[in-house]
């Protein structure tokens, strides 16, 4: 049985790693291709940058899902992925790509940090 190596990425298109890929036993010349894998490669990403699979076509985008973000009205934490009301409207930020302007990595002045909700 013959494999190929795709490349799998997470829920937000994000790059993850090399998976091989196994060709069907009774369709010679067909993958079976893990959920969320795809075929051509992810370009190299620097340190902070990320491999992003959108639109059936691969970018490098900013790299911030690991820095604490905190919400630029209130000073609450921030948690990756999580949906607030940014002036009135529902707000998402998923941590690939330029920070929106209503977030920021510079922790409020209080001690103690809220989390958003």
């Amino acid at each position: 049985m013959e494999t190929k190596t795709v490349y799998q990425t997470d829920e937000h298109g994000f790059y993850l790693y090399p998976v091989a890929a196994y060709e069907l036993s009774l369709s010679p010349g067909h993958y079976n291709v893990p959920y969320g894998a795809v075929e051509p490669a992810p370009p190299p990403a620097a340190d902070g940058m990320v491999a992003r699979w959108e639109a059936d076509a691969w970018s490098v985008v900013e790299d911030h899902r690991r820095e604490m973000l905190y919400v630029t009205t209130t000073g609450a934490q921030y948690q990756i992925g999580s949906i607030i009301k940014v002036e009135g409207e529902n707000a998402s930020y998923d941590g690939g790509g330029p920070i929106p302007s209503w977030l920021t990595t510079t922790a409020p002045a209080s001690a103690e940090p809220q989390s958003a909700s």
